[in-house]
C-alpha cells in the first residue's frame, strides 16, 4: 500500500503506468501465442496462452492494490473518479487479451485456410499495436501533468489518441474482412472451426475497443 501511496504523491499516473506495464506484457505474450498458433506450433502457443492468464491475474491484483491505496485525502490535479474509471478501462485490455488466449486453448485446427490465418494474425498485430499506443498515452499524460498542462505536451497526447482511433478503425475493417472470409470458405471448414475463428476475432477486436475507451477517458481528463 505504502509503495502505491508514494507513487500517487509523485503523480496520479505513476501507479497507472506500473499497471500498464503488466498489461503490455500480457498483450505481448498473447502476440507470441498467436504467432505460434498461426505457424501451427500449438504446443508452444498453449504455453504462451497460459502465461497470458497468469499475467492478467497479476494485472488484476495490481488494480485492486491501486484502488485500495487511492485515498480521497490525496490532493491530485485530476479527479479521483476519473483515475479509477481509466484504471478499470486499462485493465479491460488485459481481460480481452486473456479472453483471446482462452480461445487459443480450445482446439488445434488443421483446416483453416491460409488467408484466414493471415488476416487473423494481422488483426492480432494491430491489436497489440493499439494496446502499446495506450501505454504511450498514459506515459504521455504523466508528462502533461508534470509540464503543467503545456500546449506542446497536450498536442502530443492528442496525436497519440488520434493514432489509437485510426488503428481501431483499421481493426474493425479487418474484422469485417475476416467474417467475410469465414463464410466464403465455409465449405472447407466445419461449423465448429468457423465459430472458433470468429470468437478469436471478436476477442482480438475487444482489445482495440477497450484501448480506444481508455484513450477516450484520457481525452476527457484533459478536457476537464
Amino acid at each position: 500500500m505504502q509503495v502505491w501511496t508514494k507513487l500517487f504523491a509523485k503523480s496520479p499516473f505513476k501507479p497507472l503506468i506500473k499497471h500498464a506495464e503488466v498489461v503490455i506484457q500480457t498483450v505481448e505474450t498473447l502476440e507470441k501465442a498467436i504467432n505460434c498458433w498461426e505457424a501451427g506450433d500449438y504446443e508452444t502457443a498453449r504455453k504462451y496462452a497460459i502465461e497470458v492468464d497468469r499475467l492478467e491475474d497479476i494485472a488484476d491484483r495490481i488494480k485492486e492494490e491501486i484502488r485500495d491505496s487511492l485515498s480521497s485525502k490525496l490532493f491530485m490535479p485530476v479527479n479521483r473518479g476519473d483515475i479509477l474509471i481509466y484504471l478499470h478501462m486499462q485493465d479491460k485490455v488485459a481481460d480481452a487479451a486473456e479472453d483471446t488466449a482462452k480461445w487459443l486453448l480450445v482446439m488445434e485446427p488443421n483446416t483453416v485456410p491460409s488467408e484466414i490465418k493471415t488476416t487473423l494474425k494481422e488483426m492480432a498485430e494491430e491489436s497489440i499495436r493499439v494496446a502499446k499506443l495506450v501505454y504511450k498515452a498514459i506515459v504521455q499524460m504523466d508528462t502533461v501533468i508534470e509540464s503543467g498542462f503545456s500546449e506542446k505536451e497536450i498536442e502530443n497526447e492528442y496525436k497519440l489518441i488520434k493514432e489509437i482511433e485510426s488503428v481501431e478503425n483499421k481493426i474493425d475493417d479487418l474484422d469485417t474482412q475476416l467474417m467475410r472470409l469465414v463464410f466464403q470458405n465455409a465449405k472447407e471448414m466445419n461449423w465448429g472451426v468457423g465459430i472458433y475463428i470468429l470468437n478469436i476475432a471478436r476477442t482480438l477486436s475487444n482489445i482495440s475497443d477497450k484501448a480506444k475507451d481508455a484513450a477516450e477517458r484520457i481525452r476527457l481528463m484533459m478536457n476537464k
